[in-house]
Formats: C-alpha cells, structure tokens, sequence
C-alpha cells in the first residue's frame, strides 16, 4: 500500500472506532457521501445541479446503509477512470472508498463518479453485504467479471454503464476523454 492509501485507510478507520455506539439513525442523518477531496466535491455539487440522475442516485445512496468516501487519485491503473473497494462493516453500515482519476475531463469525472455511487447503491440495497468475499459473490450474481490480473478481480455492471452514460449526456457538451471506464472494485 501506498502512504496515501495508508493514511485514508487509517482516517477512515478512526472516524469508525471513534464513534462505535452511534446509532445508525444518527449515521443516517450526516451525509453519506463524503469528499476528502474539495475538487471532487465541486464537481459533485455542479453535477448535481445539472443531472436529474445524479440527484436521484444521490438521494438512493443516502438513504441506504452505506458511507461512500470518495477521493481523487493521479496513479490509477491504466484504462481505469475510476474504481470502488470495500473497506469494512460496522453494525450494519458498509463502508466503501472510491477513487476518481483527477486527471480526466471534469466531466469525465463526474459521470465515473455517478458509476461508482451506483455500484455503492447496489452494495447499500444488500444488507448481506458485510465483506469482500460479499461483494465479489454479489458482483458475480448481478454483474460480469472486467477484468482479471491474476491477484485482483474486477467486475461491471449495466446499471452502472447506463447511469454513467446518462448523467454524461445531461451534463452536455463534448463527450469526456474515452478512457474504457470504472471498475466495481
């Protein structure tokens, strides 16, 4: 692991053990989205106004239990724009890290941030959902197998293509630069 994602790691983590007997009605009400990057939270508040999709997403994801923790990276694989992974779950609420390539198109950008928010949905709306081994049986029975490196798997879905492609067209003008997609993590 790489010192930045060490650091995430560890802040995610001490957010969760610092505050282990709140009740999930009082994790309900803060968001469920979060940034720890202020440049992707820009561009998430101008998608928001510009796509009936995205709103929508959004409002799905918050009121399910999941914490979606998001963050701009510069070193992501080559041909991914943007991934999930599964960090833990804690007394029924799932945590998830996504990671958008800071280097594509703002637009880019936010139509992959619309891909992955629909890939935390769908581990949200699963409250069997509790692991690794959980998602990759749930990316097995609703999605397809992207790509395999030997030591990771990654998967896709049609909900997620199809709801990139739908915020990328409300949020007009050129298409964003063609990299292949998301990975489900």
């Amino acid at each position: 692991m790489t010192y930045r994602v060490l650091i995430i790691f560890f802040t995610i983590t001490t957010i969760i053990v610092a505050a282990p007997h709140r009740s999930f009605a009082q994790s309900a009400s803060a968001p469920h989205v979060r940034f720890l990057d202020p440049i992707l939270k820009g561009l998430f508040e101008q998608g928001m106004q510009q796509s009936p999709t995205l709103r929508a997403l959004v409002e799905r994801v918050e009121a399910a239990p999941i914490l979606v923790f998001i963050e701009g990276d510069i070193r992501m694989p080559l041909y991914v724009g943007a991934r999930l992974n599964f960090v833990t779950s804690v007394n029924g609420m799932r945590y998830v890290r996504v990671d958008i390539d800071c280097t594509l198109s703002p637009r880019r950008q936010i139509a992959l941030l619309a891909h992955e928010l629909q890939h935390a949905l769908e581990i949200g709306e699963r409250t069997d959902i509790l692991d690794e081994e959980g998602m990759e049986s749930l990316y097995e029975e609703i999605g397809f197998q992207s790509s395999d490196s030997g030591s990771h798997r990654s998967y896709e879905t049609e909900a997620a293509k199809s709801v990139q492609r739908a915020v990328d067209d409300e949020l007009g003008g050129r298409p964003g630069r063609g990299v292949s997609g998301a990975n489900a993590y």
